[in-house]
């Protein structure tokens, strides 16, 4: 491998890690914030309430059980899928051992590290998806199921979703109304987040500090 071709991987792979890292941090935030998580997240907790092991461990373990649903059904996982799977649970409890994110009482502080927390796991989705490493563990399944069942996408995921916040309430899982705003927000920050990508790799730092190294 030249190396060329050296630096352009290098500079996926921290664009994927420094994506992943910017998700877990929205996710201990959320948490934090107490006002509600994400669908997947009302699972990961409930089931770590029932397991007493801690939520990144969840998240690994859900993780490669929906990577092993979808090698069924004949999705084979990329290296970004299995690299998901493993790091995205060690971040969130890094992040929360590392105790810098603190759970507020004032309500509008909440609200604050809420809304904080969507928008950070937003553009970290958008980050690491713009590094070209392969779908996570819920894509791939969202993929997988997409060839069996005749609905959109779109609407495999909708029901993946509910059926995981549905699961992780009945376990004891955090279920609120930022479960819900979280959901119909999160592909807007999302949206920006490329957006912004875009335009950082029209910028003169880009071209001639990334770009030029890549020619």
């Amino acid at each position: 491998m030249d190396k060329h071709n050296i630096l352009k991987l290098t500079l996926r792979f921290i664009t994927f890690f420094g994506g992943l890292y910017i998700v877990a941090n929205g996710i201990v935030s959320t948490i934090q914030a107490n006002l509600g998580v994400n669908p997947w997240d009302v699972l990961h907790i409930g089931l770590a309430v029932q397991s007493g092991l801690t939520i990144g461990r969840i998240i690994q373990i859900v993780g490669l059980t929906l990577v092993g649903l979808s090698f069924f059904l004949k999705v084979r996982p990329s290296i970004g899928t299995l690299m998901n799977m493993v790091f995205l649970g060690l971040f969130v409890d890094l992040i929360i051992y590392l105790d810098y994110i603190p759970a507020p009482d004032p309500l509008w502080l909440k609200i604050i590290l809420f809304v904080t927390g969507v928008t950070l796991f937003g553009f970290g989705c958008s980050i690491y998806i713009s590094a070209n490493l392969g779908a996570g563990p819920r894509d791939s399944l969202m993929l997988a199921l997409g060839k069996i069942i005749p609905y959109r996408l779109g609407t495999v995921r909708t029901f993946m979703e509910a059926g995981a916040a549905l699961s992780g309430y009945f376990l004891g899982g955090p279920l609120g109304l930022g479960t819900v705003i979280f959901a119909l927000t999160v592909g807007i920050f999302m949206d920006i987040g490329f957006a912004l990508i875009r335009l950082f790799k029209k910028t003169v730092f880009y071209k001639t500090l990334v770009a030029e190294q890549l020619h």
